[in-house]
């Protein structure tokens, strides 16, 4: 019985490193999501290549997500799933994308041909 407090201690130590490695992986980015007033930096955004195409997975805290295309001028951000439609544009280095009551500002960067 001595050594149940170290199996209890072990089994929570490995709880805890399986909470950290579901984290969601990328860059934080900012959104306001779901009519939101003011913009926080908590969606995780995702790059992408598929098929050719530049993908981006934008992940909301509560596990929701929204997956986009860049369109074949690169100068827009397309819904690549669901019912609703974008309204985006290429401003500057960045998107910026209404979908739905969401709303997000996406780095364009270079490097999504690249992963």
């Amino acid at each position: 019985m001595r050594g149940a407090p170290l199996v209890l201690a072990a089994l929570l130590a490995a709880c805890g490193q399986g909470d950290q490695a579901a984290a969601p992986a990328g860059e934080a980015i900012q959104c306001s999501l779901g009519g939101a007033k003011d913009f926080t930096p908590h969606c995780q955004l995702e790059r992408s290549v598929i098929e050719g195409a530049q993908v981006f997975i934008v992940r909301h805290p509560d596990g929701a997500f929204r997956r986009m295309q860049v369109s074949p001028d690169g100068q827009n951000l397309l819904a690549a799933d669901g019912a609703d439609e974008t309204q985006s544009a290429l401003k500057g280095d960045r998107y910026e994308v209404i979908l739905g009551l969401d709303r997000y500002v996406i780095p364009a960067g270079t490097n999504a041909a690249t992963r």
